[in-house]
């Protein structure tokens, strides 16, 4: 009979996503991931494998994190829900270092095929999520300016990928604040 895991996926997904944060995948180990989660690295090894196992796990657990049924909490505004889910993906990014490691992220997943495949797969879950809200807003008539919600959603994720990666180049006061600041500008012309 096997033995239960003490450890669950997640908990080590979360060490490891947290490492990730701090260090970026080029420095990013496994062994680091396991004085995080407060394991052995065997642990990570047994578990997942590789360093880029455990990449395509992270990044698989990212991709199923992205709720296609959020269309807004109950008694939420169409356009809060829209601006929720547009600016809190980047918490974990509005620290400059931290935004810095999501990039240097990023352009490893890139040479990767498969975590590149996953990269596409959660932006088009993304762009559909907010595709969902922003169809909502128009058919409810509080974007009567906005383009087709398609278009939409691309120009708005656009948007914030953009400033996302311009705010991590030059920092200026919190990105959070800049993602918002510049949703509401694009809201603003589509009301």
């Amino acid at each position: 009979m096997a033995r239960p895991r003490v450890n669950s996926d997640d908990h080590l997904l979360d060490a490891a996503d947290a490492v990730l944060s701090r260090t970026g995948s080029a420095r990013f180990t496994l062994e680091m991931a396991a004085r995080e989660a407060g394991v052995s690295a065997a642990t990570f090894v047994k578990r997942f494998g590789s360093k880029r196992e455990l990449l395509i796990a992270s990044s698989q657990r990212w991709v199923d994190a992205i709720d296609l049924d959020d269309a807004g909490r109950p008694g939420e505004p169409i356009l809060a829900a829209l601006r929720r889910l547009s600016v809190e993906s980047y918490t974990d990014s509005d620290d400059p270092d931290q935004a810095g490691n999501h990039v240097s992220s990023l352009a490893m997943d890139l040479g990767d095929p498969e975590l590149t495949r996953l990269l596409a797969v959660g932006w088009d879950k993304k762009r559909r999520q907010l595709h969902a809200v922003i169809a909502r807003a128009v058919e409810s008539g509080e974007l009567p300016g906005a383009p087709l919600p398609p278009a939409a959603a691309r120009t708005l994720f656009a948007l914030l990928e953009g400033t996302f990666l311009g705010w991590t180049v030059q920092p200026h006061g919190s990105l959070i604040d800049t993602l918002g600041d510049e949703f509401d500008r694009l809201i603003t012309t589509w009301t």
